[in-house]
Order: C-alpha cells, then sequence, then structure tokens
C-alpha cells in the first residue's frame, strides 16, 4: 500500500515526481539556484496520446505513458528532477544547466523520441512528443521562463 507521503512525492502510474513535489521543492530549489550562482534550466515533454475510446487503446496509451517517462528517467541526471505534471506531461529541472546544456538536452531528448517512435520497444503505440524549454537568466522570473516552455511544447506541429 501506498502512503499519503509516498503518493504526495511519487505519481504511482510512472513512478516520477509528482506535481504536488514539485510545489514543495521548487522555492528551495531556485534559492539555492540563486545563492551558489548556478544556471537552472527546465524542459516541458508533452505526449499527443490521441483521445483513446476502447480500453484497449487507453491501456495502450497509459503503456505509452510509462514508457516514455522511463525514457526520460534514463535520459537525465541523477541530480535533475523530472515530474509528471500533467496527464499528457512531463517537466524536468536540470540543474546547472545553462542555455547551451538545455539545448543539447533537448535536442538530446528529440533524438531519442524520434528513435522511439521507430523502434518496437519500448513504444507501445504511436505517439508524438513535443518539446519547449527554458532557461532561468539574470533579470527573468522563474514562473515566465517555466511558462514559456510549456506553451512551446503545448504549440501545433
Amino acid at each position: 500500500m501506498v502512503s499519503t507521503l509516498e503518493a504526495s512525492i511519487r505519481d504511482p502510474e510512472t513512478g516520477l515526481y509528482a506535481r504536488a513535489y514539485f510545489d514543495e521543492v521548487i522555492g528551495r530549489e531556485l534559492e539555492r539556484a540563486k545563492r551558489h550562482g548556478l544556471a537552472l534550466s527546465v524542459v516541458s515533454v508533452v505526449l499527443d496520446l490521441g483521445d483513446p475510446e476502447a480500453e484497449t487503446e487507453r491501456e495502450a496509451a497509459r503503456e505509452s505513458l510509462v514508457a516514455a517517462a522511463q525514457v526520460l528517467s534514463a535520459s537525465t541526471r541523477e541530480t535533475d528532477l523530472v515530474f509528471r505534471w500533467e496527464e499528457d506531461e512531463f517537466l524536468v529541472l536540470l540543474f546547472e544547466a545553462d542555455a547551451a546544456a538545455r539545448q543539447r538536452k533537448m535536442e538530446l531528448l528529440k533524438d531519442l523520441y524520434a528513435a522511439w517512435g521507430e523502434e518496437t520497444e519500448p513504444a507501445v503505440r504511436p505517439v508524438r512528443v513535443r518539446i519547449g524549454s527554458g532557461t532561468l537568466e539574470e533579470g527573468r522570473v522563474f514562473a515566465g521562463v517555466l511558462q514559456a516552455a510549456r506553451a512551446a511544447a503545448r504549440q501545433p506541429v
């Protein structure tokens, strides 16, 4: 049985950190980055799982979501935090990652998800993946960086 504390920290479906945990840690992490002069970037990954109607389609969509979470987790460093942000969205906090490092991570993720769609494993069903990102820089507010990254990932292809 999953404890209430564990459920507030981890998303039970994907094993990623839950959005509630983001709300708990973001203030502390922003303060730490500022105090130590560390770069901080954010990446939003949105999955287009379609609108599964049948039970088998819903199960395939869930399996695709879990597989996409595994791909994302495997491609991040231990120091980064990966969250299930919404039903179809993941959020990654990249610590000590300036704009150039963030761009390299975005290219890596684009390549991984492009290959993921071509292989039989771990892709369970066709899924379109969109990615947006931003870097917290001097004079910017994190909420604006986060909002821009999420908006970019939600843009139609």
